[in-house]
């Protein structure tokens, strides 16, 4: 392989989903998802972020804790990857999943 190849940065490639379950059992949904997500993939692609969207129209701030603290304990170590929370004017909750291949 030559200099020019070794030092290359691959595009980033996101995939989405969505999920409407109710609060906070939503949250197992998302958390099965990312599992499957890395389980069915492997090492053919290499997350670098994983984003965890709450839907602010459907969950308030009140209601948030203890749920997204006991979810982000349970979530995997994935190596190279951060995990970042956010909420959204959306109508569904989402997770975004930034790779490389």
């Amino acid at each position: 392989m030559d200099d020019a190849k070794a030092g290359a940065v691959l595009p980033v490639e996101t995939d989405r989903e969505t999920f409407r379950a109710p609060w906070p059992g939503v949250l197992v949904e998302m958390k099965a998802f990312v599992e499957l997500w890395f389980l069915a993939l492997g090492n053919r692609r290499r997350a670098t972020t994983l984003r965890v969207f709450i839907s602010k129209a459907l969950v308030s701030r009140t209601n948030l804790q203890p749920h997204v603290q006991e979810f982000k304990a349970s979530m995997p170590r994935i190596p190279d990857c951060s995990i970042e929370f956010k909420g959204t004017e959306q109508a569904a909750h989402m997770i975004e999943i930034e790779y490389r291949r």
